[in-house]
């Protein structure tokens, strides 16, 4: 987790996609109404979603396929292909 912290402080919480097995602490609350409770890896990626600048945030925990919102997509069994544009002029990091 400290690691993610320092990697996006290195591109300035700019990131083109975020992808994690969890979501947000918001997002799971619309997501399951109220029957998954937070916890310290939720609270965790809530608050890089208030600190973050992002196109898209994939998660697959829930078991399901399905758009949240404009930015939050659950994914289980669908795949999405992904367009990086310049990659060779890009960093990534992991």
């Amino acid at each position: 987790m400290k690691k993610g912290i320092k990697n996006l402080e290195k591109v300035k919480y700019k990131v083109d996609y975020i992808i994690t097995h969890c979501c947000p602490t918001s997002v799971q609350a619309i997501l399951s109404r109220g029957r998954y409770k937070k916890d310290y890896f939720t609270d965790y990626l809530q608050k890089i979603s208030e600190k973050c600048e992002f196109k898209k945030w994939y998660f697959g925990h829930y078991h399901n396929n399905r758009q949240i919102d404009l930015k939050y997509i659950l994914l289980y069994e669908d795949i999405v292909p992904m367009r990086i544009e310049n990659f060779k002029n890009k960093k990534c990091y992991m």
